[in-house]
């Protein structure tokens, strides 16, 4: 390599260095404005289980909290939004199937009617799992957009949080909401 190339080569690495850095100065900027148009200031922490699981939700949304030791489903709790126009529920599911086919049974065996279906695997800044992503649609017409996320935790159980939001209300930026939600599951028993 002669000089010049050497020089470009090492203009090119700084400059991949700077963009490496920058972006996760932007990408937290990003989720805050997200969050700050969703209407979401600060975070609640709440408990589940004994173990000492926890999860968080945005302070403004309404939770009902319900515990079934021993059941198939231990922990349940559903929240919604101030707006209502973000709704879903957290759940303790009890079985230790493989994420990827409960979440397709789980898919089937939805009362509702579905289409748009895709279940992929996810991975979080601390979290990873498996998402279902499809859509519903009730009798009032409304069509829904659906984001289930599943879990595994260090006992061996999943944890589902279903996220509902209206199709007319639904944003791109909404997924930060989401993912930010998911990320602050703390899972480890």
């Amino acid at each position: 390599m002669n000089k010049k190339q050497i020089l470009i080569l090492s203009i090119l690495l700084s400059l991949m260095v700077v963009l490496g850095i920058t972006q996760s100065f932007f990408k937290e900027s990003f989720t805050e404005v997200a969050l700050v148009e969703n209407g979401i200031n600060e975070f609640k922490d709440y408990g589940f289980n004994e173990e000492g699981y926890k999860f968080s939700l945005p302070s403004e949304w309404s939770i009902s909290e319900k515990q079934n030791k021993g059941q198939y489903v231990s922990y349940k709790a559903d929240f919604k939004d101030k707006n209502n126009k973000i709704s879903g529920y957290l759940e303790v599911i009890n079985t230790k199937s493989d994420l990827g086919n409960f979440a397709e049974s789980d898919l089937k065996n939805l009362p509702l009617s579905y289409k748009n279906e895709e279940i992929i695997p996810f991975k979080l800044e601390n979290i990873s799992g498996v998402l279902s992503q499809y859509k519903t649609k009730v009798k009032k017409g409304y069509t829904f957009e659906n984001n289930c996320y599943y879990i595994n935790s260090d006992d061996g159980k999943i944890i589902k949080v279903l996220f509902n939001i209206k199709e007319d209300d639904y944003k791109e930026n909404v997924k930060t909401v989401f993912n930010t939600i998911i990320s602050k599951i703390n899972i480890q028993s």
